[in-house]
């Protein structure tokens, strides 16, 4: 039995993967990365598309080959394992990263101009 996806639900696919990998850092941040790298611009542009592209391609295509989600993805290291690996994922992916890195992208674009 296959599995037809509905058009809202390849829309919403759409948009969960647009904003995957063009979120508000991944438009401010590079720049400022360029500038600050100066001579070095090409090997600061390789590592952020490894790390802003790759990494999440990777995933993608990761939970696509399986066919499912972190528990067909963990399946072969066992449940305790997989649950744990599942946990720091997401705290990474989260509060321990992504949140204090948007929070200074938006502090460096809207504060520091008016603070000096």
């Amino acid at each position: 039995m296959t599995h037809q996806l509905r058009s809202r639900d390849i829309i919403a696919l759409g948009f969960m993967t647009f904003a995957l990998f063009v979120g508000a850092g991944n438009i401010i941040f590079p720049p400022m990365v360029g500038l600050q790298a100066g001579e070095h611009v090409w090997t600061a542009a390789f590592g952020f598309l490894i790390t802003a592209v790759g990494l999440p391609v990777l995933t993608v295509v990761a939970l696509a080959k399986v066919g499912g989600g972190v528990d067909s993805l963990s399946t072969p290291i066992g449940k305790v394992a997989g649950v744990l690996l599942a946990t720091v994922c997401y705290l990474a992916v989260g509060p321990l990263f992504a949140t204090p890195r948007t929070a200074t992208v938006s502090f460096e674009v809207g504060i520091a101009p008016l603070t000096g």
